[in-house]
């Protein structure tokens, strides 16, 4: 395969590129690692395991836990260069309390970052670069409102809490997502389409269709029935980021995540450590590959390129498939089946000649961008 970028351009904040010379399953892999697995700076807070804000305050209206899950949906602005300088070393802190009559609103503003080691608090504009105000409203984010004391018996509402930093993903929890959209479709063959659309108006003509009808049926024509004419192996992107990363890095990033994947899975199988099985089926000369923490997204890629190269290619192959079983297996599995009697050796040398074809192909479309 060799993949091409055609048609690279921003409007707006959205980024379009058409993807092509590459199977579904390549560009389906890099639409899934993108809307899940491209790491960022976040504050964990979904479980007691995982949460890393205390809560040392909070007289407010909303529940200790609304305030959690709202303090991890608000996006930390720090591009990939800069993922390890908060985690470990830095600590999110809010200490608000309304003594006033009016009802006030703590937002990202009044956010302090301090350093865990000395002691000493981030500049306000360095604060503001991390947390920035909204571009097009001039204004920081909600995060909690408190109401004013009541006479002098009633205090004012207060919160104070301390939060960690971490590098996570959307797979981990969707509030990390990095892009608000993220999502293609096959290229039109806009000339087959109009053939097809002329050899249908010509025909209407013939038949004596009024203008209003012909223009109907056209704009239907479009709608739908055009849908079904396509470039093969191209594919239409639209990526738009949340605003943390700029479009072509966040495309670069998930690139780069699918190729550490396949290199990760390269060195597995050179120390031995892919769990390799003869499978419990009818099919001749057939194992089961397992693999670990992954899904469609590299499962699909193995089978394509698998299938390819050595079912249509070579015809060693009598078979090549991927399954997971369950969505919340951790496992799935990749099977394929031989012509000939072979052993597990040959399995292992089919499965890493593909995963280093398929680091090849994203080397590739990663010099593209």
């Amino acid at each position: 395969m060799n993949p091409t970028i055609t048609n690279l351009m921003e409007e707006g904040e959205v980024l379009k590129f058409t993807l092509s010379g590459v199977n579904v399953s390549l560009a389906n892999a890099l639409r899934r690692i993108i809307l899940s697995e491209i790491p960022t700076v976040v504050m964990r807070t979904e479980t007691y395991k995982d949460n890393q804000c205390t809560i040392i305050t909070n007289t407010g209206r909303l529940h200790s836990e609304i305030i959690k899950q709202r303090l991890s949906c608000i996006p930390i602005h720090m591009k990939f260069t800069e993922l390890d300088i908060l985690p470990g070393k830095y600590i999110l802190e809010i200490d608000a309390k309304n003594d006033t009559t009016d009802m006030i609103y703590v937002t990202t503003e009044h956010f302090k970052i301090k350093n865990k080691t000395s002691g000493n608090y981030l500049t306000s504009e360095e604060t503001k670069k991390i947390f920035p105000f909204n571009k097009k409203t001039n204004y920081y984010i909600d995060f909690a409102r408190l109401r004013p004391k009541v006479g002098e018996s009633i205090p004012g509402e207060a919160l104070k809490l301390t939060a960690e930093f971490s590098i996570s993903n959307a797979r981990q929890d969707s509030a990390f997502n990095v892009v608000s959209k993220c999502s293609y479709g096959n290229t039109p063959d806009v000339v087959k389409i109009k053939e097809i659309w002329d050899a249908q108006e010509n025909k209407m003509k013939a038949n004596e269709a009024s203008a209003s009808e012909i223009d109907f049926q056209k704009r239907n024509f479009y709608l739908l029935d055009a849908q079904r004419h396509y470039v093969d192996d191209s594919f239409d992107f639209v990526i738009q980021s949340v605003g943390v990363h700029e479009n072509r890095d966040i495309v670069k990033m998930g690139i780069k995540v699918l190729n550490d994947k396949f290199e990760e899975l390269v060195n597995d199988i050179d120390s031995d450590t892919v769990e390799i099985l003869i499978s419990e089926t009818s099919v001749d000369n057939s194992y089961d590959i397992i693999l670990q923490n992954e899904d469609y997204t590299v499962g699909k890629v193995i089978e394509f390129i698998m299938y390819d190269k050595h079912y249509n290619g070579d015809k060693t192959l009598s078979f090549c498939g991927f399954k997971k079983f369950h969505p919340h297996d951790e496992t799935s599995v990749v099977r394929i089946a031989f012509n000939d009697k072979t052993d597990k050796t040959m399995v292992k040398q089919r499965l890493r000649t593909v995963c280093v074809d398929a680091m090849d192909i994203f080397k590739k479309m990663n010099t593209l961008f």
